[in-house]
């Protein structure tokens, strides 16, 4: 299977994944996958899985737009901009934020995924009291 294949395949599982169908993480990530983020490390599918299951509980909507794709060998790195609303996230209102995938397969399965993103521009952001205080950190380190 070709690189634009594999990432085809990962867009459109992504961009229709909700709590109803997570077994299409079988059709694209290995038993053995590692997924790490800022926030999370997770090794096996049965554990990428459940955590899925869990983020999806309360998520209302997602939905992935891909800005840039750049492939060599086995790996894939994809830049892209996440749209989410959660229920206890700014109060269920649309939130943005940018980010980037490396992918690399085995055996036509994503064995490795590590995702890169910014945990504030994601979540801290958007809790009252918190969210207060990153911005005004973020304006006297600009300053």
């Amino acid at each position: 299977m070709s690189n634009t294949q594999h990432i085809d395949d990962f867009l459109a599982m992504y961009n229709k994944l909700d709590k109803s169908n997570l077994d299409l993480l079988e059709d694209i990530y290995h038993q053995d996958v590692v997924f790490i983020d800022p926030l999370h490390r997770i090794e096996g599918l049965s554990a990428l899985t459940k955590y899925f299951s869990n983020l999806y509980e309360n998520l209302d909507a997602g939905r992935f737009e891909v800005t840039r794709v750049l492939q060599q060998d086995n790996a894939v790195s994809l830049y892209w901009t996440m749209y989410f609303s959660h229920s206890k996230i700014k109060s269920g209102k649309e939130v943005s934020f940018e980010g980037n995938s490396f992918l690399e397969y085995q055996d036509n399965k994503v064995i490795l995924h590590r995702d890169y993103f910014n945990a504030a521009d994601m979540l801290y952001q958007h809790i009252p009291v918190l969210g207060g205080l990153i911005n005004l950190v973020k304006k006297r380190a600009t300053a």
